[in-house]
């Protein structure tokens, strides 16, 4: 008897995409019942899964697509209507969706005996004799069809494991390349330096390929959410339409990772608390149907991801008063800095639901982009709607940064939060009340001052480099004694005994072996506003 536990792992990656394609279709025929097409490509999905599963011998499964496969039949014969099967059909994509993840982690296949039972009696169901000869062949070849084995191999499945051991050697390789760096300045060797410098090309060159190789399109991540609005809107009775754009923009795995939980929380929000019942709007001659959107850009360095809702908008007066009684903002605060607040745990829902309401989610959205080195901020208008923009790294693994030196010892900032370098005389700086300042451009830029803030001796500097540092819309200087240079850095998790400072977001290690800190601008922004704020 053959072993299928070898076809396992390609088998699950295909099955995954054949239930995604079908909840895609049937996303797309609730929107538009006439697009009858949609019912025969939600068929051929389910029939390839059918085989494919029954081939692993994956039977609760195969028997399940099979019951789908007899409920959409009635449909397209128009013995049964959409509305009275979209619902067990969704439930069966979820079901099929949980058994995949089971018989990922080795466990059994999920018992779908009583979901069988329901599409059964389903499909019985007769309302009408009239067919439907729009999709009469559902499962009719396509024309054009090319013949078997005359397309080359152009794309195979790689393990994420693989790819992340390629992308540690890759790591390895810079790393060493930079202690051949320091080498080779030393001994000033004609051969020598021509051959670090060819190795130094075919790395960046194969630092680059694995990069590629590691991107994801972001609709990967998008290709969730018209589901999950779906189901949250019919729960609460809203209407609710979701458009996407910029699904091609790509961004590494270990980014999207990271995102995904963060767009779940904003995309329930805004369905949740920003658009309203399709009463509610109509009284304010809105369309009864609400939109989301959810769109990606990129710059050279980062993606901007935007969610936006015409709905209620937030209720800037509310926000205030909230956050100044607890002591989160001043009074004199501007608008951005009353909206950033809700980051902080203000929420004035008066009502907790089951999706949202308590405050917590918008902050736990703030904590895992600034742990990627991104930014997250809000702006929204009364009665038009709210948008959040969330701008976040292409890649966590290998960043360019600047090295400054504070006293004896160097550190790292992400070139992505550099807005510029600039040198002041010391006469310059002003000092306010509780902070030091330098004005450029007529904004005076808030300054902190590294070597007080580690505890190094101060060089009094006549003339003090400063590095502008930027996060969202929020500017801040950082005073060093020495700007060194730039360079491709690894990042490094940080061991036990920095992990407990908050002004280090990770550590690398340069040519010569020494270990840098790479500096946390996040909350370094947030040391001085809090020592700002003590006024």
């Amino acid at each position: 008897m053959e072993d299928l536990t070898k076809y396992k792992e390609t088998f699950l990656t295909e099955a995954k995409e054949h239930v995604g394609a079908m909840n895609k279709a049937l996303l797309g025929l609730e929107k538009k019942p006439d697009k009858l097409e949609l019912v025969s490509d939600i068929f051929r999905e389910a029939h390839t899964l059918k085989s494919m599963a029954a081939a692993m011998e994956y039977n609760k499964s195969s028997v399940l697509c099979h019951a789908v496969e007899d409920v959409l039949d009635a449909l397209r014969k128009k013995k049964i209507r959409l509305g009275d099967c979209v619902d067990a059909l969704f439930e069966s994509f979820d079901v099929l969706e949980s058994t995949l993840k089971e018989l990922k982690k080795g466990k059994p296949e999920i018992d779908t005996t009583v979901l069988k039972e329901k599409l059964q009696k389903i499909s019985v169901k007769d309302y009408t004799t009239e067919r439907s000869p729009a999709v009469e062949a559902v499962e009719k070849p396509a024309s054009g069809v090319k013949e078997a084995g005359s397309e080359k191999l152009e794309a195979i499945e790689v393990k994420i494991e693989r790819l992340d051991r390629l992308m540690n050697l890759a790591e390895e390789l810079l790393i060493n390349k930079m202690r051949l760096d320091g080498i080779k300045d030393n001994l000033q060797d004609p051969e020598l330096t021509a051959s670090v410098d060819s190795m130094s090309r075919l790395i960046s060159e194969l630092q680059y390929i694995v990069m590629q190789a590691r991107l994801v399109p972001i609709g990967f991540v998008f290709n969730r959410f018209p589901r999950v609005v779906r189901d949250l809107a019919k729960a609460q009775k809203k209407e609710v339409n979701l458009e996407t754009a910029g699904e091609d923009i790509e961004l590494d795995r270990g980014v999207i990772d990271e995102i995904s939980d963060s767009l779940i929380h904003l995309i329930r929000n805004a369905v949740d608390h920003g658009i309203e019942t399709p009463d509610e709007r109509k009284k304010t001659g809105k369309p009864l149907q609400g939109t989301i959107r959810l769109a990606a850009t990129s710059t050279k360095n980062s993606a901007i991801i935007k969610v936006t809702d015409d709905g209620m908008g937030l209720d800037i007066d509310e926000i205030k008063s909230t956050a100044i009684k607890r002591g989160i903002i001043s009074a004199t605060a501007c608008k951005e800095e009353i909206f950033n607040s809700i980051f902080s745990g203000v929420s004035t829902t008066k009502q907790v639901t089951q999706v949202s309401g308590r405050g917590f989610g918008v902050n736990i959205v703030k904590a895992k982009i600034d742990s990627i080195n991104g930014s997250v901020s809000v702006d929204s208008e009364p009665k038009k709607g709210t948008t959040f923009t969330i701008e976040a790294p292409l890649t966590l693994a290998i960043i360019k940064a600047l090295f400054v030196r504070v006293g004896a010892k160097s550190y790292a900032i992400p070139l992505v939060n550099i807005e510029r370098l600039v040198t002041v005389i010391q006469k310059d700086i002003k000092g306010m009340l509780n902070y030091e300042a330098v004005v450029l451009n007529e904004d005076d830029i808030p300054i902190i001052r590294l070597d007080e803030l580690f505890q190094e001796p101060s060089l009094n500097l006549d003339k003090q480099p400063i590095v502008i540092v930027i996060k969202g819309r929020e500017r801040l200087g950082v005073a060093v004694d020495a700007v060194l240079a730039t360079q491709d850095i690894v990042i490094k998790p940080l061991n036990k005994l920095v992990r407990e400072n908050k002004y280090f977001s990770g550590s690398t290690i340069i040519g010569s072996g020494e270990v840098v800190l790479i500096l946390d601008i996040s909350n370094l922004m947030l040391t001085k506003r809090v020592v700002a704020d003590s006024v």
